[in-house]
Protein backbone atom coordinates (compact mmCIF):
# COMPACT_ATOMS: atom_id res chain seq x y z
CA UNK A 1 0.00 0.00 0.00
CA UNK A 2 1.42 3.13 -0.83
CA UNK A 3 0.34 7.20 -0.51
CA UNK A 4 2.01 10.57 -0.33
CA UNK A 5 1.00 13.48 1.71
CA UNK A 6 2.93 16.67 1.62
CA UNK A 7 2.72 19.13 4.42
CA UNK A 8 2.71 23.01 4.44
CA UNK A 9 5.22 24.75 7.21
CA UNK A 10 4.25 27.70 9.25
CA UNK A 11 6.69 28.35 11.67
CA UNK A 12 8.47 25.13 11.48
CA UNK A 13 12.54 24.89 11.77
CA UNK A 14 13.33 21.99 13.01
CA UNK A 15 12.11 18.53 11.58
CA UNK A 16 12.55 15.41 13.93
CA UNK A 17 11.63 11.61 12.45
CA UNK A 18 11.09 8.42 14.57
CA UNK A 19 10.46 5.06 12.30
CA UNK A 20 8.93 2.64 14.57
CA UNK A 21 9.21 -0.07 11.81
CA UNK A 22 10.84 0.40 8.63
CA UNK A 23 13.30 2.38 6.72
CA UNK A 24 13.78 6.72 6.14
CA UNK A 25 15.23 8.84 3.67
CA UNK A 26 15.65 12.23 4.23
CA UNK A 27 16.74 14.22 1.44
CA UNK A 28 17.09 17.87 1.16
CA UNK A 29 15.92 20.02 -1.85
CA UNK A 30 14.41 23.20 -3.74
CA UNK A 31 10.87 23.50 -2.59
CA UNK A 32 9.28 25.06 0.70
CA UNK A 33 7.41 22.24 2.22
CA UNK A 34 7.61 18.59 3.37
CA UNK A 35 6.49 15.40 1.01
CA UNK A 36 6.21 12.53 2.32
CA UNK A 37 5.67 9.33 0.35
CA UNK A 38 5.52 6.16 2.16
CA UNK A 39 4.87 2.15 1.71
CA UNK A 40 3.22 -0.03 3.66
CA UNK A 41 4.66 -3.79 3.70
CA UNK A 42 4.00 -6.89 5.45
CA UNK A 43 4.87 -10.60 4.60
CA UNK A 44 2.27 -12.18 6.86
CA UNK A 45 -0.45 -12.78 5.27
CA UNK A 46 -3.27 -12.05 7.85
CA UNK A 47 -1.60 -8.27 8.94
CA UNK A 48 -3.80 -5.72 8.76
CA UNK A 49 -1.94 -2.60 7.31
CA UNK A 50 -4.16 -0.29 8.92
CA UNK A 51 -2.53 -0.57 12.14
CA UNK A 52 0.59 0.76 10.71
CA UNK A 53 0.20 4.58 11.63
CA UNK A 54 1.81 7.43 10.19
CA UNK A 55 1.46 10.92 12.82
CA UNK A 56 2.39 14.14 11.59
CA UNK A 57 2.50 16.59 14.66
CA UNK A 58 3.87 20.02 15.38
CA UNK A 59 5.24 21.29 18.60
CA UNK A 60 6.27 25.03 19.00
CA UNK A 61 8.22 25.08 15.90
CA UNK A 62 9.10 21.62 15.48
CA UNK A 63 7.81 19.27 12.68
CA UNK A 64 7.45 15.43 14.07
CA UNK A 65 6.88 12.55 11.99
CA UNK A 66 6.36 9.02 13.57
CA UNK A 67 5.55 5.51 11.60
CA UNK A 68 4.72 2.59 14.50
CA UNK A 69 2.79 -0.55 14.71
CA UNK A 70 -0.30 -0.65 16.96
CA UNK A 71 -1.32 -4.29 16.61
CA UNK A 72 -0.16 -7.68 17.78
CA UNK A 73 2.97 -9.03 16.17
CA UNK A 74 1.78 -11.94 13.73
CA UNK A 75 2.42 -15.34 14.44
CA UNK A 76 4.08 -16.22 11.01
CA UNK A 77 5.88 -13.55 9.14
CA UNK A 78 7.67 -10.27 9.88
CA UNK A 79 6.42 -7.32 11.29
CA UNK A 80 4.35 -5.22 8.87
CA UNK A 81 6.51 -2.18 8.21
CA UNK A 82 6.36 1.60 6.85
CA UNK A 83 9.02 2.75 4.99
CA UNK A 84 9.21 6.93 4.48
CA UNK A 85 10.71 9.12 1.93
CA UNK A 86 11.07 12.40 3.31
CA UNK A 87 11.42 15.91 0.61
CA UNK A 88 12.36 19.05 3.01
CA UNK A 89 13.61 22.34 2.29
CA UNK A 90 17.16 22.69 2.01
CA UNK A 91 16.82 25.36 4.84
CA UNK A 92 14.75 23.18 7.39
CA UNK A 93 17.45 21.27 10.05
CA UNK A 94 16.85 18.00 11.05
CA UNK A 95 18.04 17.55 14.71
CA UNK A 96 16.91 13.76 15.31
CA UNK A 97 16.32 10.52 12.88
CA UNK A 98 15.48 6.82 15.09
CA UNK A 99 14.81 4.01 13.79
CA UNK A 100 13.94 0.62 15.08
CA UNK A 101 14.17 -1.88 12.07
CA UNK A 102 14.94 -0.07 8.94
CA UNK A 103 18.01 1.61 7.20
CA UNK A 104 18.62 5.51 7.58
CA UNK A 105 19.62 7.72 4.98
CA UNK A 106 19.93 11.28 5.44
CA UNK A 107 21.38 13.98 2.15
CA UNK A 108 21.64 17.44 1.54
CA UNK A 109 20.04 19.10 4.71
CA UNK A 110 21.31 21.08 7.84
CA UNK A 111 21.31 21.35 11.35
CA UNK A 112 23.36 19.28 13.75
CA UNK A 113 21.98 15.95 13.43
CA UNK A 114 21.70 12.61 16.40
CA UNK A 115 21.14 9.31 14.40
CA UNK A 116 20.13 6.07 16.26
CA UNK A 117 19.22 2.80 15.30
CA UNK A 118 18.79 -0.74 16.79
CA UNK A 119 18.77 -2.48 13.07
CA UNK A 120 19.73 -0.81 9.82
CA UNK A 121 22.73 1.01 8.50
CA UNK A 122 23.12 4.29 8.36
CA UNK A 123 24.23 6.52 5.36
CA UNK A 124 24.85 10.72 6.05
CA UNK A 125 26.09 12.47 3.18
CA UNK A 126 26.13 16.66 2.86
CA UNK A 127 25.09 17.86 5.86
CA UNK A 128 26.04 21.19 6.93
CA UNK A 129 26.52 20.21 10.77
CA UNK A 130 27.96 18.26 13.24
CA UNK A 131 26.93 14.77 12.98
CA UNK A 132 26.60 11.52 15.69
CA UNK A 133 25.35 8.58 15.35
CA UNK A 134 24.63 5.75 17.49
CA UNK A 135 23.80 2.21 16.21
CA UNK A 136 23.35 -1.52 17.49
CA UNK A 137 23.69 -3.60 13.96
CA UNK A 138 24.70 -1.42 11.11
CA UNK A 139 27.28 -0.21 9.08
CA UNK A 140 27.68 3.55 8.86
CA UNK A 141 28.83 5.90 5.97
CA UNK A 142 29.93 9.46 6.99
CA UNK A 143 30.70 11.71 4.44
CA UNK A 144 30.67 15.94 3.22
CA UNK A 145 29.31 16.65 6.98
CA UNK A 146 31.12 19.90 8.78
CA UNK A 147 31.56 17.92 11.86
CA UNK A 148 31.49 14.48 13.02
CA UNK A 149 30.65 13.67 16.85
CA UNK A 150 30.41 10.31 18.43
CA UNK A 151 30.02 7.39 16.17
CA UNK A 152 29.49 3.80 17.64
CA UNK A 153 28.19 0.61 16.63
CA UNK A 154 27.93 -2.20 18.61
CA UNK A 155 28.18 -4.41 15.42
CA UNK A 156 28.98 -2.90 11.97
CA UNK A 157 31.83 -1.41 10.01
CA UNK A 158 32.28 2.29 10.00
CA UNK A 159 33.50 4.32 7.42
CA UNK A 160 33.86 8.20 8.11
CA UNK A 161 34.94 11.63 6.47
CA UNK A 162 36.05 13.68 9.50
CA UNK A 163 36.77 17.21 8.39
CA UNK A 164 36.78 18.42 12.15
CA UNK A 165 35.52 17.26 15.36
CA UNK A 166 33.86 19.14 18.66
CA UNK A 167 35.62 18.17 21.81
CA UNK A 168 36.27 14.63 23.11
CA UNK A 169 35.35 12.70 20.57
CA UNK A 170 34.61 8.62 19.99
CA UNK A 171 34.69 6.65 16.81
CA UNK A 172 34.09 2.74 17.86
CA UNK A 173 32.18 -1.33 16.74
CA UNK A 174 32.48 -4.03 19.45
CA UNK A 175 32.81 -5.78 16.08
CA UNK A 176 33.37 -4.20 12.94
CA UNK A 177 36.25 -2.64 10.99
CA UNK A 178 37.03 1.56 11.01
CA UNK A 179 37.75 3.56 7.88
CA UNK A 180 38.87 6.86 9.20
CA UNK A 181 39.41 10.11 6.71
CA UNK A 182 41.18 13.11 8.91
CA UNK A 183 41.36 16.80 7.84
CA UNK A 184 45.17 17.44 8.28
CA UNK A 185 44.26 20.21 10.48
CA UNK A 186 42.43 18.57 13.59
CA UNK A 187 44.06 19.29 16.42
CA UNK A 188 43.70 15.95 19.04
CA UNK A 189 45.23 13.59 21.43
CA UNK A 190 45.18 10.67 19.14
CA UNK A 191 44.46 6.86 19.86
CA UNK A 192 43.76 4.08 17.48
CA UNK A 193 43.44 0.53 19.02
CA UNK A 194 42.14 -3.15 17.48
CA UNK A 195 41.96 -5.68 20.61
CA UNK A 196 41.69 -8.17 17.33
CA UNK A 197 42.92 -6.72 14.15
CA UNK A 198 45.69 -4.28 12.43
CA UNK A 199 45.99 -0.46 12.74
CA UNK A 200 47.33 1.63 10.20
CA UNK A 201 47.90 5.00 10.46
CA UNK A 202 49.04 6.71 6.72
CA UNK A 203 50.10 10.37 5.43
CA UNK A 204 49.14 12.19 8.94
CA UNK A 205 51.04 14.53 10.72
CA UNK A 206 51.47 12.10 13.88
CA UNK A 207 53.64 13.47 17.00
CA UNK A 208 55.19 11.66 19.69
CA UNK A 209 53.90 9.36 18.26
CA UNK A 210 54.13 5.20 19.14
CA UNK A 211 53.75 2.59 16.47
CA UNK A 212 52.47 -1.17 16.82
CA UNK A 213 50.20 -3.94 15.11
CA UNK A 214 47.07 -3.30 17.18
CA UNK A 215 47.95 0.07 18.74
CA UNK A 216 48.84 4.15 17.27
CA UNK A 217 48.83 6.77 19.72
CA UNK A 218 50.20 10.34 18.94
CA UNK A 219 49.36 13.73 18.36
CA UNK A 220 47.81 15.45 15.86
CA UNK A 221 48.56 18.72 14.69
CA UNK A 222 49.87 19.10 18.39
CA UNK A 223 47.45 17.85 20.10
CA UNK A 224 44.34 18.38 21.78
CA UNK A 225 41.03 16.96 22.52
CA UNK A 226 41.03 13.54 22.89
CA UNK A 227 40.47 11.53 19.65
CA UNK A 228 40.10 7.75 20.43
CA UNK A 229 39.06 5.02 17.60
CA UNK A 230 38.48 1.59 18.90
CA UNK A 231 37.71 -2.01 17.55
CA UNK A 232 37.30 -4.99 19.15
CA UNK A 233 37.33 -7.46 16.63
CA UNK A 234 38.07 -5.77 13.14
CA UNK A 235 40.73 -3.34 11.69
CA UNK A 236 41.28 0.17 11.54
CA UNK A 237 42.81 2.31 8.50
CA UNK A 238 43.02 5.63 9.09
CA UNK A 239 44.89 8.14 6.47
CA UNK A 240 44.31 11.96 5.57
CA UNK A 241 41.19 13.54 3.92
CA UNK A 242 41.28 14.79 1.03
CA UNK A 243 40.19 18.63 -0.04
CA UNK A 244 36.67 17.27 -0.89
CA UNK A 245 35.84 15.98 2.06
CA UNK A 246 35.45 12.91 0.89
Amino acid sequence: MEGEETVALADETTLSVTAGVGAVSIVGEDRDDVHLEYVKKATAAMADLSELVLDVRRDDGRLLLESRFEGDSPLFGDRPTIDMSVRVPRSLAVDHVESSVGDVTVENVAGDLTVETSVGDVTVRDVRGHVAVDVSTADVVIEGVDAVGDVTASTGDLDLSVPAIDGDTVFSASTGSIVLGLAPDISADFVASASTGEVTVDNLPLEDGRREESQVTGELDGGGPDLSVTTTAGDISVSRLDETGR
